[in-house]
């Protein structure tokens, strides 16, 4: 079809195929199509093909197509008969509006540009800017450049500059590229390929509507939004951090990395840095894409590492305002239906359970303050306690030098935890363990409410005595949050999430679950919990009848291995089988272990979160849930168990006016 269009320009200018073959005009072709808008931009708002090539683009054409050989006067008229013929057929709007141009990347064009292109500053990839106007509405600039007077309330963009940078594709590894931006002259604002920035504003504010092909992620470095799209699905589905991410992207495209050219001088290995950046803009923009009313708008002179925080934070907020996105899910593994005097009602049953993972948290006990750094112990409230004795209960103040007061004992404690941290201590109490492996050996002495070696013990009396002498306690480490409290439908899906900051109390429980149920109606007929039993207690002793009419069993294997049959409390009132709605025909009806279950997916992120500060620990969990509800729903619709949501205003007792 291409010869087609091509042949009848051709047969004016039969001189072309002196000079170049058939194959090397299609080639022509090719790379003016990928250069189109880059030729645009250099027009200062003229539309239309130019009559002549820039200059840099002909030496790049000349070196590309062979025809260095020829004279200076002859490589011009050749490529200036080229450009004649072809240049309305490659000016096509689809390549103007910068739509995406798949078919023409190809791994012998990007050989041509890396070897001819990039002296010229012709790059195989350059981002411009989505618009070529000023967007902001009270800007009415008038460009009278050249002559050319543009219609009232046009505000064309001029003052083009270009940076060379490094994109990060997937297909082709790390590719040198170009990154444009134009300002306009009025009101002073530099429009880039993915935000805007106003001159008198240190905000950056992103684009509306579609996703953008690649992610920004820093001055100079740009990723492919299909790859990262990768790397999110690879951190919910297997746990893969982002530096092991950025690893496994290097080691696949290392022959890319050893080919890419030293000059250009824009570091070209992807980093874990990099990769999470990533990870979070294209969550913020797919968030504000589907739900915010406004676009994403950063702090534009603030450091790379804070710069999303406060857009991370009110994510968060948004989530905590109106739930996870599944929030309201029912489907036929977690629903069913029963008649009750003629009645149709469903029965909703989820589960809930806490998961050992957490961050930094200030060392008192329960405090929900923030840290200033993820280094510290202690938020700005409780800060003047960083320098008591690192022994819990004492409350003398630390001698110089060391982290206890000068109490002997205490300050045993604190030789005994500078030994145990050594590597030699370690190795022989290895050595030691392996001596004993067949002892039994269950007494722990470190606190499970933090993790191995943030509490120490030690006894109280360095002499022997016949007496049971009090062991001290120490926390000489940071402390982290007791864990997450995972609400799940017994088919897998994540209706809620939270943070517990000093243990899994019932009362913590209680609070949680109220929360996420605010209204009775939006209470489920039946919730699984571990510790039912303690938590029915509670409830009655606090007269609490929020959760009256929903069923509080223990789930079927904690019920068969954890709760004694002596335990007559739960035996009457957490027992599974003494709820007829539970199972039909001889089969429990709900997986009460949807909890176990999800635990063993969450738990994996443990090590990915462990360091992270606040808003982006709770961001990125809630995207993992998001994500991974998001592929469960899709199973589910699969599958046909009708998954669907009920109505959230109904559940939350909202009145809406018809």
């Amino acid at each position: 079809m291409f010869l087609q269009q091509l042949l009848p320009y051709l047969t004016r200018r039969p001189e072309l195929l002196r000079y170049l073959t058939l194959d090397n005009l299609l080639l022509c072709v090719h790379l003016l199509q990928s250069l189109t808008p880059y030729i645009s931009w250099q027009q200062n708002g003229r539309s239309g093909p130019p009559l002549t090539l820039p200059a840099n683009v002909k030496r790049f054409l000349a070196s590309s197509l062979q025809l260095r050989a020829l004279s200076m006067r002859t490589q011009q008229e050749v490529l200036d008969d080229c450009w004649d013929v072809v240049r309305h057929m490659v000016w096509a709007p689809t390549v103007l509006n910068h739509e995406p141009l798949a078919h023409l990347r190809s791994c012998e064009l990007l050989d041509i540009f890396l070897t001819h292109g990039l002296a010229e500053d012709i790059a195989f990839h350059t981002f411009y800017p989505p618009v070529r106007e000023c967007l902001d509405p009270q800007c009415t600039h008038v460009n009278r450049g050249r002559g050319e007077v543009l219609e009232q309330g046009q505000r064309a963009l001029t003052g083009i500059k270009y940076i060379k940078c490094v994109y990060f594709s997937r297909d082709f590894g790390p590719v040198p590229a170009l990154s444009f931006s134009a300002h306009c002259r009025n009101c002073y604002t530099r429009y880039y390929p993915c935000y805007y920035v106003h001159g008198h504003r240190s905000e950056r504010t992103y684009y509306g509507g579609a996703i953008p092909a690649a992610i920004h992620v820093s001055t100079h470095s740009f990723l492919e939004t299909s790859l990262c799209a990768s790397f999110t699905a690879s951190m919910v589905h297997a746990w893969v951090s982002s530096a092991n991410n950025a690893r496994i992207y290097n080691d696949q495209h290392q022959d890319a990395i050893l080919c890419y050219p030293p000059a250009w001088g824009k570091s070209h290995i992807l980093d874990g840095p990099k990769v999470l950046d990533a990870f979070f803009l294209l969550a913020l923009l797919r968030h504000h894409h589907e739900y915010a009313a406004k676009p994403l708008i950063l702090q534009n002179n603030a450091p790379r590492q804070i710069r999303i925080n406060a857009a991370l934070y009110e994510r968060n907020l948004h989530i905590v305002e109106h739930g996870q996105e599944e929030w309201a899910h029912v489907c036929n593994q977690c629903c069913a239906t029963r008649v009750v005097d003629g009645q149709e009602s469903i029965i909703r049953a989820v589960v809930t359970d806490g998961v050992t993972v957490g961050r930094p948290c200030c060392s008192v006990h329960d405090c929900q303050g923030r840290l200033p750094t993820q280094q510290h112990r202690f938020c700005s409230d409780h800060a003047h306690l960083d320098g008591r004795c690192r022994i819990i209960g004492c409350t003398a103040d630390a001698e110089v030098g060391f982290r206890t007061c000068s109490e002997a004992t205490h300050r045993a404690l604190d030789r005994t935890n500078n030994e145990a941290l050594s590597a030699l201590f370690q190795l022989k109490g290895r050595l030691e363990r392996h001596k004993m492996a067949h002892l039994n050996n269950s007494a722990s002495t470190t606190d499970s409410d933090v993790p191995d070696g943030e509490v120490s013990t030690v006894d109280a009396s360095p002499e022997p005595s016949s007496s049971v002498a009090p062991k001290l306690r120490a926390r000489f480490g940071r402390r982290w949050t007791h864990n997450e409290q995972l609400c799940v439908s017994t088919c897998g899906v994540i209706l809620g999430r939270a943070t517990f900051y000093g243990s899994e109390a019932v009362s913590a429980v209680r609070l949680f679950l109220k929360k996420l149920f605010p209204t009775k109606q939006s209470v489920p007929q039946c919730l699984f919990y571990d510790y039912a039993c303690g938590l029915k207690r509670h409830l009655l002793a606090e007269g609490d009848t929020h959760f009256d009419h929903c069923a509080l069993p223990v789930d079927v294997f904690h019920m068969r291995s954890k709760h004694a049959e002596s335990d007559e409390f739960c035996g009457q009132h957490c027992n599974p089988a003494q709820f007829e709605d539970l199972y039909a025909g001889g089969q429990w009806r709900f997986n009460s272990s949807a909890a176990e279950m999800t635990n063993a997916w969450f738990v994996g992120f443990n090590a990915m979160v462990r360091e992270m500060c606040q808003e982006r620990y709770e961001f990125f969990l809630d995207e993992m849930i998001k994500q991974r509800n998001r592929m469960l729903v899709g199973e589910l619709e699969k599958h046909a168990q009708s998954p669907h949501r009920l109505d959230e205003n109904w559940l939350r007792g909202v009145d809406v006016e018809s």
